[in-house]
Formats: structure tokens, sequence, C-alpha cells
């Protein structure tokens, strides 16, 4: 009786199994051509930013063929787009697990490690990925900077220069190890990166500013002066490159040239704090204090958070008190210390400003000290806060 019973309930499920009817060549190769289609259209669509187009298109596409690589890449990039690190992820390994042997996918997840800060990952991507495919030099590019990142510049170093080494008519490589270079303050090796890509690309302005950048760290005013005039020339109301061409006079003592071109630029850009900058640095070197804190004022007015300025106050004040220091005028010394100090303080951990800000406020504090000994010894006593 059990005997009948299971043969009756085989019968039953043998009935309700659906068939699984397999497709033919011609079948599968139209499904392969509409998923094709669906991932141009979203492909189409991410390149127009528009983010919810792609992604419907693309998961169009996977319905076609839930195996095609490049529609689980694209939707990985549009899931970064939208902030959804997760479903990224997920993306971007789905698609490495569907085909290991392309490269892709590792420089994807490798990007998305690297902009979440997640080194460790980023650069274990990397790796992965050149053994996959060594030739693939967006990969080297991710790897340098995952480790430049972790501050592991030696590492970078070597990876670029394998790299370059590699590709020696790779100027995006060059472009990218130059940045490096710069960064370490290693301005003559950077030069040598930059100047074969500007050579090759003159018209990239950004090239030659950057390449112009590096002229000016090497003490190659003249050069650099050239290379700035041609961006000018071709974008003749750029403020920055007024600017920078003003620093170059600046920093060869021509104040005169110096000053015409911050003061253009500061009527080029009334709103921009840069200008009042560079002519409140320009003004202490002169001793003009006055007009000086002015321009840093003003500065300061129109953006608080510029740590440059108050980095200048704090050297005019300093200044300031060295001078009013060696003419023995002891409490105009000690104020103008104490001001210095604290404008070097309101810089904090982690600004690019912070060591040489730090160092200047320490050095505030030890001078404040001698002078309230010096003035002590005269009977005189200043008033603390």
């Amino acid at each position: 009786m059990k005997r009948l019973i299971s043969c009756a309930i085989l019968a039953i499920l043998a009935c309700a199994a659906p068939e699984i009817k397999k497709m033919t060549p011609e079948e599968m190769a139209e499904r392969k051509k509409e998923a094709e289609k669906y991932y141009s259209i979203g492909a189409e669509y991410l390149k127009q930013q528009n983010l919810d187009g792609a992604l419907e298109n693309f998961n169009t596409s996977l319905s076609y063929d839930s195996t095609f690589y490049e529609a689980w890449i694209g939707i990985g990039t549009v899931q970064r787009a939208k902030r959804d690190i997760v479903a990224a992820e997920e993306a971007f390994t789905k698609a490495k697990t569907i085909d290991p042997k392309r490269s892709k996918a590792y420089e994807a997840l490798g990007d998305l490690y690297l902009v979440t800060d997640q080194y460790d990952k980023a650069i274990q991507e990397y790796k992965a990925g050149l053994q996959v495919d060594s030739n693939f030099t967006e990969l080297y590019f991710g790897l340098a900077d995952a480790f430049d990142k972790v501050g592991n510049i030696t590492a970078a170093d070597s990876v670029y220069k394998k790299a370059i080494n590699l590709f020696p008519e790779d100027l995006g490589l060059r472009r990218g190890y130059g940045r490096l270079l710069m960064r370490q303050g290693r301005y003559q090796e950077a030069e040598e990166q930059l100047k074969p890509c500007c050579l090759r690309f003159p018209e990239v302005l950004e090239l030659r500013e950057e390449y112009a950048d590096v002229l000016v760290e090497n003490g190659k005013y003249s050069d650099a002066l050239k290379e700035y005039e041609f961006i000018l020339n071709q974008k003749p109301d750029n403020v920055n490159i007024i600017i920078k061409i003003g620093n170059v006079y600046m920093r060869q003592k021509k104040y005169t040239e110096a000053r015409k071109q911050f003061i253009k630029a500061r009527d080029l850009a009334p709103n921009d704090a840069l200008p009042h900058i560079y002519l409140g640095d320009l003004n202490t070197r002169q001793g003009n204090y006055g007009v000086a804190e002015t321009e840093l004022r003003t500065a300061l007015k129109i953006d608080n958070k510029l740590t440059a300025g108050y980095v200048l106050l704090g050297d005019l004040y300093r200044r300031q008190g060295e001078e009013a220091r060696n003419a023995k005028k002891l409490e105009t010394a000690y104020n103008h210390y104490k001001n210095a100090l604290a404008q070097y303080s309101t810089v904090r951990s982690g600004d690019s400003y912070y060591k040489y800000a730090s160092t200047e406020a320490e050095r505030c504090r030890v001078i404040i000290n001698k002078i309230k000994e010096e003035l002590w010894f005269q009977g005189k006593k200043v008033d603390e806060p």
C-alpha cells in the first residue's frame, strides 16, 4: 500500500514539474543581442548621468543574460554614483565571479575601496588585477595611489617606476608620478616626468600649469613665466594664473610687478579671497603692516576657513614683534607676539599649515616668556588674560 502511495506522489510530482526547454543556439544569440542592446542604452544613460535610466536598462540587459559581465560592471558603477557602497561592491564582485580572468572588476573594486578609505582591500584588489592583466595601466595608478594614501611612499614610488619602465610612452603614468613627486617636494624629478608630457601635449593648459608650477619650485622663473603667459594668452581672465605670475615676481623680489598682478587679480575677482591673501603677504614683506592686515582681514571676511590667512596674520604680528623687540620696545613686542600666537593657534592638526604654525607658535611662546623675564627685571609686569 505504501509503495502504491509513493508511486502516486512521484507521478503527481512528475506531472507538476515544469518542463525546462533548452534554447536553440539561435534563441541564445537573440537573447544575447537583446542584452547588448539594453546594455548600450544603459551605458548612454550613464554618460548623461541619468542613473535611474542606466540602472533600469542594465537590469533589463541581465534579464536576457544574467552572466553579462559589462552589465554587472555598469550596475556597480551606478550604485557607486548613488553612494550605495554595498550594492556596488556586490555588483563588482559578481562580475569578478563571472569572469575572474578579466581585470576591470578588480580595478572597479579597488577604486571603490580606495574612495571609502579601505586601503588594504584596495591594494589587494589592484594586485590581484595585475596578476590577471599586467598591461592594465589603471591598476598601476590605483595601486600607487593606495600606497600613497597609507603613507608607503617607497612602495608607491616603486609601482610608478615599474609601470613607466614597462610603458615608457604612457604619458598618463608620467603625469601621475610627477604629481606624486611634487607632493613629496622632489621637484627636479617631477620636472623630468612632466616635461615630456607638456612637450607632447602643448595645448593642454592644465598640464602646462602643473609643469610651470614645478619650474617655479626649481627656481626656473623665466621658463615658468613663459608657460604661465602662454596659458594667459588663451584665457586672459584666469585669476589663478595671474596670481601665480605675481607670485613668481614676488619670489624674485620684483615687488612692483608682483603688486600689479595681484591688484589685477583682485579687480577681476573682488569676491575671491586669494588676491587679498597675496597682497597681504606682499605688503608684510615690504613692511606695510597696516595695509597687509587690512588685506588679510578682508580675505578672512570673504572666507573665514582660509587657514593661510591666519598663518599670514601670525607672520605679520611676529615680524612686528621682532622689530619692536630689536628696538627694545618690549611691551609692544610682547603684545605682537601674543597676537601672533593667537593666530597660529587657530590652525588644527591635519591642516597642511599645521607643522609650520605649531613650530612658530612654540617659538612665540619661548620669546613671550623671555620678554616677560626681561620686563620683570625692569620692574614691569605684563597683563595676563
